[in-house]
């Protein structure tokens, strides 16, 4: 029997407009702190908040779209959020006042939430259900490419040419987005299950959260705060390890191993379920996790090595729980709820990720001066993960098994 196509014109076209989301996200994200400190003089809290709160925008442009996606129309939300996004892109040449760049942040991010739960919703509904896993496993290589060459791209530009320029980038990546929007063409729900569906949909809170992604988005949320204390210390620590190199090769072997390993770990999850993919992914990310940490007690030579090896263990590990989680989010979803889903399980993602910065920020000087905190910040990250593993069992790895027993048995 012949395998539907996942590669059409739409998936390809709409992955790329989430590549190119996601790029401009990380490249200001990257070095808007930096800006903050060295050019406006603010404090190291101002300067990691301007950071994260733009996720807390894209958390309730996520949350609002999830809910009105399929009533507006996935492509038209798609306009929007491309829209908000180049705005206020725009807003930051006309102003240094910190107040005001985070009115810009928050509602940039909420631009940057709507554009990327519509295009999320639109991989959902393009990918072929028997194919589910491994398409949008590909997708999520959008995201994942952004985040290994983003914030490198973004501090080589700030060290050489400023700030401005970097803002030029991004303005110029988010114009060439806007025109791609035009060549997506998805099929949105007709009117006729709009009319029969919308009135039975959820009243309160539950319109805006899918009750059966919430275990796997749980999982998502604690796995991205873990993970930010790789995007809030990697930099310094391997600075301090006087191998600054090892620090941007360790996003570069990340993404190596996942592009390597995507197509394999794709299909062993749509045909063995979601155990096979996570169980070995939580392994291999207390594996990433312990590794940097070790690498803070050798010399540059052995730390080098030691951060690749690292980085290569994150891409099989961290690098699963974007693709395979939203794919789980969204399986269980009527076809009017995947853009909840969707944007249920990246809006816990999100928060994970943007949060986790100020919270380490505080955390890291506890820990010891300099590199030993980073250090132990890691150190303590490996246990961290078993923890969110055994979370991962209880609330939802314990069910696949026995749906894979029940439907091995019959």
């Amino acid at each position: 029997m012949k395998k539907e196509s996942i590669f059409t014109p739409t998936f390809i076209i709409n992955t790329l407009i989430n590549f190119l989301f996601y790029l401009v996200f990380y490249l200001l994200t990257s070095s808007i702190s930096t800006y903050a400190l060295q050019e406006l003089h603010q404090s190291t809290v101002v300067s990691l908040s301007l950071s994260s709160i733009f996720v807390i925008g894209a958390l309730i442009g996520r949350l609002w779209t999830g809910n009105v996606v399929i009533r507006i129309g996935m492509k038209r939300l798609l306009y929007v959020g491309g829209i908000i996004f180049l705005v206020l892109t725009l807003g930051y040449y006309l102003t240094n006042s910190v107040p005001v760049l985070f009115l810009i942040r928050t509602i940039e991010g909420i631009g940057f939430g709507i554009g990327a739960t519509a295009s999320g919703t639109i991989a959902g509904h393009v990918v072929p259900a028997s194919r589910r896993g491994e398409g949008i496993g590909y997708y999520a290589l959008s995201v994942t490419i952004a985040a290994a060459f983003g914030p490198a791209l973004s501090i080589l530009i700030y060290s050489h040419y400023g700030f401005s320029v970097l803002l030029m980038l991004a303005v110029i990546l988010l114009v060439l987005t806007f025109a791609m929007i035009f060549f997506v063409h998805v099929k949105e729900v007709s009117k006729d299950v709009l009319a029969t569906e919308l009135p039975k949909q959820p009243k309160g809170l539950d319109k805006y959260l899918e009750k059966a992604a919430l275990p796997i988005s749980i999982v998502a949320f604690l796995a991205g705060f873990i993970d930010s204390a790789i995007l809030t210390g990697m930099g310094d620590f391997s600075t301090y390890l006087k191998i600054p190199l090892a620090g941007s090769l360790f996003f570069t072997f990340y993404a190596i191993l996942i592009l390597i390993s995507r197509p394999l770990t794709g299909r062993m999850f749509d045909a063995k379920g979601d155990n096979w993919v996570f169980h070995p992914l939580f392994v291999f990310y207390a594996i990433a996790m312990l590794l940097v940490g070790l690498a803070g007690f050798f010399n540059a030579t052995v730390g080098f090595a030691l951060l690749l090896v690292a980085g290569a263990a994150f891409g099989l590990g961290y690098g699963g729980v974007a693709p395979f989680g939203q794919a789980v989010a969204i399986r269980d979803a009527k076809p009017e709820r995947i853009g909840v889903a969707t944007s249920t399980f990246f809006g816990f993602l999100d928060l994970g990720v943007g949060g986790g910065p100020m919270i380490l920020g505080a955390i890291i000087p506890m820990l010891g001066k300099g590199m030993v905190g980073f250090r132990n910040l890691f150190l303590l990250s490996a246990p961290a993960v078993i923890i969110v593993w055994i979370i991962y069992i209880l609330i939802h790895g314990r069910y696949q098994t026995a749906k894979y027993k029940e439907a091995h048995n019959k």
